[in-house]
């Protein structure tokens, strides 16, 4: 069984209801769909006792130093989806974490950057981090990120930016998905669990995980929650 989890914010109660084995003594799969946003992997490494943990990162896992190596500075980087094909449960799962930001690229305009280290022969070295870009940019999507995934095939396609119809979202990402024969798109990154209707354009599934929320395979929602925080 694999599972896909919204955007979870810092608290991961609310998925241990559904981390049962299967018939076979199996823990489901679990992948999250960015922003994380915690301070520590120990997080991590209590959730995994209940499942086979994968993620992608959101805008709000670069935030700060501690997120950022909660994900990147541990073990954990290597159960970032991002730019990788993966098989799970027989399942081949494609990755694109991260957003899209002006400085950088925001689609449907050019980019600015081809990737992270055009970006750093025109940044000022004072705004470099740890003798590279940007850590608010270690979470921004680059060309080169979507250039990396256009040559191979999945069934799914995971990522925190939304595509299209999302009043928000990206036709890049639709592109990217046709390209890669998938038959289904999960994002995160939006809160509300948008509703997609039926289109014929598209010859695959979209489901949009809100906050705290959770699906399964076929985007049948098991726990859908509202973002009721201050904001």
């Amino acid at each position: 069984m694999i599972l896909f989890a919204g955007d979870p914010h810092g608290s991961f109660s609310h998925l241990l209801p559904f981390l049962h084995p299967d018939k076979n003594g199996n823990p489901p799969a679990v992948v999250i769909l960015g922003d994380l946003q915690i301070n520590s992997p120990s997080v991590l490494e209590e959730l995994a006792k209940h499942c086979d943990l994968w993620f992608i990162h959101g805008n709000h896992d670069s935030k700060t130093a501690a997120a950022y190596d909660a994900l990147w500075g541990s073990e954990w980087h290597a159960r970032n989806l991002h730019e990788k094909v993966q098989e799970i449960q027989g399942v081949k799962i494609a990755g694109l974490g991260g957003v899209f930001r002006g400085k950088i690229w925001m689609p449907p305009n050019k980019p600015l950057y081809v990737d992270p280290i055009h970006f750093c022969q025109y940044c000022p070295e004072e705004r470099l981090w740890r003798h590279g870009i940007p850590l608010r940019h270690r979470s921004t999507i680059f060309p080169s990120d979507v250039e990396s995934l256009l040559g191979q095939k999945a069934d799914i396609l995971i990522t925190h930016e939304a595509p299209k119809p999302h009043p928000y979202g990206f036709a890049v990402i639709n592109h990217l998905a046709q390209k890669m024969g998938v038959k289904h798109i999960f994002h995160g990154h939006h809160h509300d669990n948008f509703v997609y209707k039926k289109n014929a354009r598209f010859a695959y599934h979209i489901t949009n995980v809100g906050f705290r929320s959770l699906t399964d395979i076929d985007g049948n929602y098991l726990l859908k929650n509202i973002d009721d925080r201050d904001k």
